[in-house]
């Protein structure tokens, strides 16, 4: 377990944020995070029953939920991007 740091696109936000992750956390561990971190401060709740996803910014597919920070070989402070699952 370690402090990991990623910069973070929150859907709806006006710029990436710094969130401090750990290496065990799921990706839907980070959407968490994220939503501590940013909701109610710079970004609205998302809708009920909205489903939160991460993916590598710019990327289109969808990281899967339980894959842990460590396995998805980020590099410190990439940039990941966190928007309401289509």
């Amino acid at each position: 377990m370690a402090d990991f740091p990623l910069a973070c696109n929150f859907q709806g936000d006006y710029a990436m944020k710094l969130l401090i992750v750990d290496t065990n956390d799921t990706m839907d561990d980070v959407v968490e995070k994220a939503k501590q971190a940013l909701v109610g401060v710079v970004v609205k709740a998302p809708k009920s029953g909205d489903v939160l996803r991460v993916s590598r910014h710019g990327e289109r597919e969808y990281l899967p939920r339980h894959l842990k920070v460590a396995d998805a070989r980020f590099v410190r402070m990439e940039a990941v991007d966190i928007t309401v699952e289509t």
